[in-house]
């Protein structure tokens, strides 16, 4: 091949180079994202714990998730619902719960709220309930047995 004939084959390999790299990209992002919300995506028991503002908004848990963090903390998957704007808005939540302390952080979250720094749980009544819920199905089981 000369130069000439390398010259008019450049673009076409150039677009199928970049096309290739646009479908790794795409890919990784998408396992990356599966990855980090792998406990949300197998959630199957998704159960109400509380709600406010007239069923408005709601804060279900997923009871499959719960795992027992040990010294009195638990992990559990959740999902806030809230009507009041007219349009449902959702935010899922990882949430690691200090039952003694009463205080909770966000290990993942999918909306504009979240905090990875632990906070008291008490000045928001649907996180208190979540939290009020799984940290009594942990002292039912006794030395805090997985609940799955």
């Amino acid at each position: 091949m000369d130069s000439r004939t390398v010259a008019l084959f450049l673009p076409q390999i150039r677009q199928r180079l970049l096309g290739v790299a646009v479908v790794m990209a795409l890919t990784l992002v998408w396992i990356a994202l599966t990855l980090v919300w792998c406990p949300l995506a197998l959630a199957v028991t998704w159960y109400p714990v509380a709600e406010a503002s007239q069923g408005k908004q709601q804060q279900l848990v997923d009871l499959d998730s719960i795992e027992p963090l040990g010294s009195g903390q638990v992990r559990v998957a959740s999902i806030y619902l809230d009507r009041r704007s007219g349009e449902l808005q959702k935010t899922t939540y990882i949430t690691d719960y200090d039952c003694q302390q009463r205080r909770f952080r966000d290990v993942q979250y999918s909306g504009p709220t979240g905090s990875s720094a632990w906070l008291p749980v008490d000045p928001d009544p649907l996180n208190a309930a979540a939290m009020d819920y799984v940290c009594s199905l942990i002292q039912e089981n006794t030395g805090g047995i997985d609940v799955h």
